[in-house]
């Protein structure tokens, strides 16, 4: 299914108002380490990073005379993935398939006061504020990312001097995050081992014997929408919660939840030989970003993961 809502990136914050300037002004586009790789950080110290740079985005346009409302930061629980199957009961029974989390976002982005503020501007200081925003076009940086596409970022503007007070040095920081953004996906290969087709089977059997024929979980979600498109908001997230309780308990009552983890090993240390040493940058950089993030924000609570590293 893949992030059910993804990550409220500062980037989509402005909405469709400032898409088209954006790209006139920059030309191109949780688990646990070894003993000797940085662990990954936990979805409540990426929000964490993620509120630290909206705060730094904020006082630096204050800076250059404009107004910037931080992107609330993202709940842990938004960041959590289940691309081929739920398995997680408190996310299914909290989240169904995440369309609570979906609607809420979707309700700050139409009542985002910082895409309001900017469509008062004129023209001209439109331009004035992508500009000081994301940059003026005038330096940029690019990288190839894994897929063979150049992506390019301004590295001028209060983006990437956000990110380069908050991560160290922003070149090593973009370079890492276009690599580790781009990463090759297996999910094909995944889907079509015979070990998940044959897990798959074992999850379908299950689900029937609950009342749901569906022979797959992408089956499922399908069906999803067609299931919950003329049912109020209430009404929709109890479908929800029912189909993807179900489902998170057959994940977990047959093979399927324990060969998606080993599946997904298997082709993370693909990836990682010959990506390890970025993903591991970009690793240490958020870990050691940690600090000033709490710093930024005044958020002194230290997350259990990070005291154990």
């Amino acid at each position: 299914m893949g992030n059910v809502i993804g990550h409220r990136a500062s980037a989509a914050v402005l909405g469709s108002v400032l898409l088209v300037m954006n790209a006139a002004a920059c030309g191109a586009g949780a688990g646990n380490g070894s003993a000797d790789r940085p662990r990954e950080p936990t979805p409540a110290e990426t929000a964490l990073l993620d509120e630290a740079q909206e705060e730094l985005v904020q006082r630096c346009m204050k800076q250059r005379g404009f107004r910037y409302w931080p992107a609330p930061p993202s709940e842990p629980d938004e960041l959590k993935d289940f691309p081929y199957v739920i398995d997680d009961m408190a996310w299914a029974r909290s989240h169904g398939y995440g369309g609570d989390l979906q609607q809420r976002a979707e309700d700050e982005r139409r009542n985002d006061p910082t895409v309001a503020y900017v469509k008062r501007l004129s023209p001209a200081r439109q331009q004035d504020y992508v500009a000081a925003r994301t940059g003026d076009g005038g330096k940029s940086l690019e990288v190839t990312a894994p897929n063979g596409l150049d992506i390019g970022q301004n590295s001028t503007g209060c983006l990437a001097e956000a990110e380069g007070t908050l991560y160290g040095d922003f070149r090593e920081w973009f370079r890492v995050s276009v690599i580790t953004g781009n990463l090759p996906d297996h999910s094909v290969d995944i889907r079509r081992d015979p070990r998940f087709r044959g897990a798959v089977e074992s999850w379908s059997a299950c689900m029937a014997e609950k009342g749901h024929p569906y022979k797959s979980p992408s089956h499922l979600r399908q069906a999803l929408e067609e299931r919950t498109g003329d049912l109020s908001r209430g009404e929709a997230h109890r479908t929800e919660v029912r189909l993807a309780t179900a489902e998170a308990s057959c994940a977990r009552s047959t093979p399927l939840s324990a060969t998606v983890r080993s599946l997904t090993r298997h082709y993370d240390n693909v990836v990682r030989e010959k990506y390890g040493s970025d993903i591991d940058t970009k690793r240490r950089m958020q870990l050691a970003a940690l600090k000033r993030a709490r710093e930024i924000t005044g958020n002194t609570t230290r997350d259990p993961a990070e005291r154990r590293s």
